[in-house]
């Protein structure tokens, strides 16, 4: 694994083996209150599919203004929602640096990084594909149940109305592969949220490329299971990428001339005619 700074973002990144690069990438966002690091185990079985994995810094973690308390009632209501909407608007910025094309780049996210993934899929339409492990596509529901089961106050109009601007829900964009997961016992991120969007992806949109797995008697966390099924559904989009186009010369030629830039050079290609037969 290799730490790599790009302006003011701090990230984490893992490279597959030589024999066994795909061409694909994916962004990895960790949960509120864990670290880029906790998260290598799942980004090593990821990279083992031949995927690049990128597992940035989230603001407000590891190194970038770190808090003090991250599970203090308080410090949860006044930066959960934040770190969530600062980290979709810095995407863009956050991606110029890595060098890779959108359109071979998955988001990955688990609990608060499911949300983040979730905006900044929901702005995109380039990207490669999502997957939400128990986190939520409905930000304005999954608040509004916070708060009934915190017996906090109801969101003003003025709160509605800020959260509505990031609310996948809300937004239509990106048309690629969406994989949500989530624990039906899960007490820290109500499923609801899940249910709601992959409502919003079957109806108002009609999609037949979202799935929606549910694991019976899992809390909110990533088993084996939810690992096993994650892998699988990469390799499925990988080959739906690869193979969804007619493969002519010409594309060929497009696909071998994409550029990479460093530390992801590796990927670059020299054509030949010789390699085109």
């Amino acid at each position: 694994m290799e730490k790599i700074k790009y302006g003011r973002f701090p990230y984490n990144l893992l490279k597959p083996a030589e024999n066994n690069r795909n061409g694909f990438a994916a962004i990895l966002y960790h949960g509120w209150g864990t670290t880029a690091d906790s998260y290598t185990g799942l980004a090593e079985k990821i990279a083992e599919k031949g995927y690049i994995v990128i597992i940035p810094e989230i603001v407000y973690h590891d190194s970038r203004n770190p808090l003090t308390n991250w599970f203090d009632k308080k410090v949860i209501r006044k930066y959960f929602w934040k770190t969530i909407v600062e980290s979709i608007e810095e995407f863009e910025e956050f991606f110029q640096g890595l060098g890779i094309a959108k359109e071979k780049t998955l988001l990955i996210g688990s609990s608060m990084g499911g949300f983040i993934a979730n905006g900044i899929f929901s702005f995109q339409k380039d990207l490669g594909g999502l997957v939400n492990i128990n986190g939520s596509g409905s930000f304005v529901l999954t608040e509004k149940l916070f708060r009934e089961r915190d017996g906090r106050p109801a969101l003003t109009a003025e709160e509605e109305a800020f959260l509505s601007q990031f609310d996948p829900v809300q937004k239509e964009k990106c048309a690629s592969p969406v994989l949500l997961m989530h624990g039906d016992q899960d007490t820290t991120i109500p499923i609801a949220g899940q249910e709601r969007y992959f409502q919003h992806l079957k109806e108002k949109e009609g999609r037949e490329n979202a799935k929606f797995l549910i694991f019976p008697g899992v809390n909110h966390q990533i088993t084996e299971a939810v690992v096993e099924r994650l892998l699988n559904w990469l390799e499925e989009v990988q080959k739906m990428q690869v193979w969804r186009t007619e493969m002519t010369k010409e594309l060929v030629v497009e696909i071998l001339n994409w550029r990479y830039a460093e530390p992801y050079d590796f990927y670059n290609n020299d054509v030949t005619e010789e390699g085109l037969q």
